[in-house]
């Protein structure tokens, strides 16, 4: 009953610890992100306050995706250090309870945060980023890009679909070239069909509108319709992807996004990193829990809550530093996906824990 009470206490304390954490980080990403919007997007398209505070809030949760360890890291040591000037860890210690047993609770907690994060916050995150997206272009007008190319397919057939311009806001390509292409049972590629459209509108129902058409095909009399239909996979976020605004598909369409890249030929590189690496947020937080707790233990014994603070804030961009640089070598296959993704947790979770093992065994 004691151990309930007491796990009960810590974690409480430990989710208080967070959740300020998370509250301070947040009103400093909202309050630079809101005033970046206000010189921006407030003076194209003359916002009113409410609109810009509508735009931040759409953003934050992206932004604070990348923030998250940081969250968990300061969270966790000003907990344990709310209890150590409480003089409550030194009873909990002279009670006979180890680091690890306290600890636990904390463990427990920031687990469940990294897989809440993943399968939760990241799939409304995503939504919410791809509707601010929307919407700034909708302000600025700026929806049109420049020469886009698409390609989609099966195991029996390809499209290549080049166009002049893609206005984003309508999904309207302007003078697009689709090339239609079958694959031979030896994998190679054989010209079928050719189609010249004045503009091709991406319909919601899963097929291209194609106006203007001009079709050619190897052997055949040139042919030309007022209006044609084709089926497609491609979605709004393989146009947002094209005209420069790469939104990340959420943690549960990842692997369908894999797929469908890798069968209209694509790399999906980025895409399996990115989904390996939210599988191994929980081991990255939890890893930024035993550093909290090495550093606070330390902190505990030597005093002084300044470098406590810098400490951990040192401590923190180290991880985030190695972290981007193994994520850019994964990226540009220097190293494979799954080792960029889980080199670093695992590497700091096992310092950690060694460094922590020293402090409390000796």
């Amino acid at each position: 009953m004691r151990r309930a009470t007491l796990s009960r206490y810590i974690t409480g304390r430990v989710l208080r610890g967070i959740l300020l954490a998370f509250l301070i980080v947040t009103a400093i990403i909202a309050l630079v992100d809101y005033v970046e919007a206000s010189r921006n997007i407030g003076v194209d398209g003359d916002l009113s306050p409410l609109e810009l505070l509508i735009l931040t809030a759409l953003k934050i949760p992206k932004l604070i995706e990348q923030t998250i360890p940081f969250v968990v890291l300061f969270g966790v040591m000003g907990a344990l250090s709310g209890m150590n000037k409480r003089s409550e860890l030194t009873v909990m210690r002279a009670a006979g309870l180890s680091a690890w047993r306290f600890l636990r609770p904390a463990v427990i907690v920031t687990t469940l945060i990294g897989v809440f994060w993943s399968t939760v916050v990241n799939p409304v995150s995503s939504l919410m980023i791809g509707e601010y997206d929307a919407r700034v272009a909708e302000i600025s007008g700026s929806t049109e890009s420049e020469e886009v190319w698409l390609r989609e397919g099966s195991d029996s057939s390809q499209r290549v679909i080049q166009a002049k311009s893609l206005d984003i806001f309508s999904k309207r390509l302007t003078d697009a070239v689709f090339f239609e292409m079958g694959i031979e049972a030896d994998g190679s590629t054989v010209f079928e069909r050719r189609f010249d459209a004045k503009t091709a509108l991406l319909q919601p129902s899963g097929f291209w509108s194609l106006r203007d058409v001009i079709e050619n095909a190897p052997g055949e009399e040139t042919r030309f319709t007022d209006e044609l239909t084709l089926p497609t996979k491609i979605d709004i976020d393989d146009l947002k992807e094209q005209s420069g605004e790469q939104i990340a598909p959420p943690f549960w369409d990842i692997p369908s996004a894999i797929k469908a890249n890798e069968t209209a030929g694509f790399s999906a590189r980025q895409l399996r990193l990115q989904l390996q690496k939210l599988l191994a947020l929980p081991i990255l937080l939890i890893a930024m829990t035993f550093i909290a707790a090495g550093v606070s233990m330390h902190m505990i014994r030597s005093g002084g809550t300044l470098r406590l603070l810098i400490m951990g804030a040192t401590l923190g961009f180290g991880v985030f530093f190695a972290d981007s640089v193994i994520t850019a070598f994964g990226e540009t296959a220097i190293l494979p996906v799954t080792l960029a993704a889980w080199t670093v947790p695992l590497l700091v979770l096992l310092l950690s824990v060694a460094h922590l093992a020293r402090i409390e065994d000796g």
